[in-house]
């Protein structure tokens, strides 16, 4: 058995009007276990939630990858304290505002030789095998962000599948308006590392979008 991961992220329409920079943010984890994948789109409205994108989407990655490799499903309740109680850290040891700094969603995947997983904390777009599911939107357009949970709300991970899969594709909500069937069509997103970004940017999308996609071949 093996794992393929491609992916990418393109700065929207809307943002590059405006002059903002991409919030969205991904990470791949790979190993002999199998593969993860994450996407993170961070608060709109809040000027550095592309910082906590990018580190919520390496630590989720990082994270649900650990506990992949010592085999079994994933323990979303382990994960979301695990990510918790590093945000938390950071908070205190930066000084950093959770609500202009952390606030993002995260969707992610995991294929190991036992089967695969999807999940989410907020809006965004996955698919199985070719069959799509969009998350979200929600009322007021305001997603359920992790990090409300530093506050105390109770904000967790929703499991979206769990099973067998040879595709996975997880992406934010911004991908969730573009044709996603090249991200698992078209052989050059396994050749070619920039292919994501590239055939995101090509759709001219007005948000921020990011995909990451998970290929399992083999018995």
């Amino acid at each position: 058995m093996k794992h393929f991961i491609a992916a990418g992220s393109a700065l929207g329409r809307d943002h590059a009007l405006l002059e903002r920079p991409n919030q969205d943010a991904f990470s791949v984890q790979q190993g002999e276990w199998g593969a993860a994948a994450v996407v993170c789109d961070g608060c709109g409205s809040e000027p550095h939630s592309g910082v906590g994108a990018r580190l919520g989407a390496v630590l989720t990655a990082r994270l649900a990858a650990a506990q992949a490799a010592q085999g079994g499903p994933l323990d979303l309740e382990r994960l979301r304290a695990d990510i918790l109680a590093r945000l938390s850290l950071v908070a205190l040891e930066t000084g950093i505002s959770p609500r202009e700094h952390l606030l993002f969603t995260i969707v992610g995947a995991v294929s190991t030789e036992a089967g695969a997983e999807l999940f989410a904390c907020g809006d965004g777009v996955v698919a199985v095998d070719g069959a799509v599911r969009r998350l979200g939107p929600f009322p007021g357009n305001q997603p359920p962000y992790l990090a409300y949970a530093l506050e105390g709300a109770a904000v967790g991970f929703a499991s979206l599948y769990r099973g067998r899969a040879a595709r996975l594709l997880v992406g934010t909500d911004g991908a969730a308006e573009a044709d996603l069937a090249p991200f698992w069509s078209d052989e050059r997103v396994w050749r070619n590392p920039d292919m994501v970004r590239r055939l995101l940017r090509r759709q001219s999308l007005a948000d921020d979008a990011s995909v990451a996609v998970v290929l399992r071949r083999g018995p």
